[in-house]
């Protein structure tokens, strides 16, 4: 059976001794990384002492997909990993640098630092973009050819998108359309929206393709549908102005010609066997010539 005294000693030694936790730790940080480009997972060993790291360690869940031994030593599962910093036994930077990233690497990451002083470990997520294709429109005729079908596919992207429908009056029309959302092996998303316009007249329609977090990636306009349809309005509308102004005119010159012709006829009745009684009449109605008049000096 221990004594007081051991056990007075053995509690004094776990007070003033430290764990390796207060010797050495570990700090890193999230990150957000484009497919195609090269991300990093920010992580710096802080002590208060002079230590020495030993080995790293970085894995992604249970996988280890990084080790380096400050001898050279170092086993990875994918060339695209290593450390960021060359120098990191010196700079105690022991960040992870991901080449060429790819969607399938986003996740949450664990970095250990093995040190001559203990063991930390910390954990940080990378979160990965990828940007959609330009949108790809197709069009369809229905119904004999009286309705069009409009179809808008865009892939590629990670993560998942949206794809809305604008007319050109910039009204949203996305719910009437039927949009499929499929997950693709490299997991990026791949997006098909079908839509079918019910008054074309509103054309040309427009797709617009939005991340997860609403900014525009790209746009598609179907110019065929909606052009015509204005423009024949405005001729048949035009062609409705000509003919009613050639209406018009032509009652008026109907008209004038109707008047002569029944001033001729009272002229006949009032002088049928007298032409010059006739003639006299109407010069008397005719302003009389015009006389100079001369004023005479006073």
């Amino acid at each position: 059976m221990a004594s007081a005294i051991d056990i007075l000693l053995v509690g004094i030694f776990t007070v003033m001794v430290p764990s390796t936790a207060d010797f050495v730790t570990v700090e890193c940080q999230n990150s957000a990384g484009h497919s195609g480009q090269s991300s990093r997972l920010g992580c710096l060993v802080k002590s208060e002492y002079d230590i020495k790291i030993m080995q790293v360690f970085w894995k992604k869940g249970d996988i280890i997909v990084l080790s380096q031994k400050v001898d050279g030593g170092k086993q990875t599962w994918d060339e695209r990993f290593q450390l960021a910093d060359t120098n990191w036994m010196n700079s105690y930077d022991i960040s992870l640098l991901v080449k060429d990233t790819q969607i399938s690497d986003a996740g949450n990451y664990s970095c250990t630092a093995d040190t001559n002083r203990g063991v930390s470990k910390a954990s940080a997520a990378l979160h990965i973009k990828a940007k959609y294709t330009e949108p790809d429109m197709t069009s369809k005729d229905i119904k004999d050819g009286d309705t069009v079908e409009l179809t808008c596919v865009a892939s590629g992207g990670y993560p998942r998108g949206t794809v809305h429908w604008f007319d050109h009056l910039n009204t949203n029309w996305t719910r009437s359309a039927k949009t499929t959302v499929t997950q693709m092996d490299d997991e990026s998303f791949r997006l098909e929206s079908t839509f079918i316009p019910t008054d074309t007249s509103l054309g040309p329609y427009k797709c617009v393709v939005y991340n997860s977090e609403w900014k525009e990636e790209g746009n598609k306009t179907f110019d065929t549908i909606g052009e015509k349809n204005r423009t024949d309005k405005v001729i048949s509308g035009q062609t409705k102005n000509i003919a009613a102004g050639v209406v018009v005119i032509g009652s008026l010159i109907v008209g004038l010609l109707v008047a002569l012709l029944i001033f001729r006829r009272r002229s006949r009745r009032q002088y049928p066997d007298d032409p010059e009684a006739e003639a006299e009449e109407l010069n008397s109605r005719s302003p009389p010539p015009y006389e100079e008049v001369h004023k005479e000096s006073p």
